[in-house]
């Protein structure tokens, strides 16, 4: 009985630490997700800004000194640096998850470690032969 016991415990341990696993996956995809988003946020913010200055330069090719001082002001970039931000607020959770999910994998991974030599020790104690 004691066996047993001890082999559900260790495979429950392993299926909890599965489960971390697949959170840890999640969070990893969500995280490149919304990397791949600020990249494209400031694509587009670059975008905007070379079209709104192509948009006002003179018949030389010369941009307005106004159309330059807008995209370098920050009413221009508020919009982008909002989005940024947001995206950010939402990296630094996913990294508070992830370090927890990984605290307790470790201790989960301790846990089966531990549950694998207490199987065999009594493994050890109960099948000796010669005594």
């Amino acid at each position: 009985m004691g066996f047993a016991i001890s082999q559900l415990t260790a495979q429950q341990l392993q299926n909890r630490q599965s489960d971390y696993e697949y959170q840890l996956t999640l969070i990893t995809n969500t995280l490149q997700r919304l990397a791949n988003e600020e990249a494209d946020i400031t694509m587009k913010q670059m975008a905007v800004g070379q079209a709104y200055i192509a948009a006002n330069t003179d018949e030389e090719g010369v941009p307005d000194e106004a159309a330059i001082e807008w995209v370098n002001s920050q009413a221009f970039n508020a919009q982008f640096t909002a989005k940024l931000k947001e995206i950010q607020a939402k990296e630094q959770q996913l990294d508070i998850q992830k370090q927890q999910i990984e605290t307790a994998q470790k201790m989960a991974s301790t846990q089966v470690e531990g549950w694998e030599k207490n199987t065999q020790s009594n493994i050890e104690k109960t099948f000796k032969y010669g005594n």
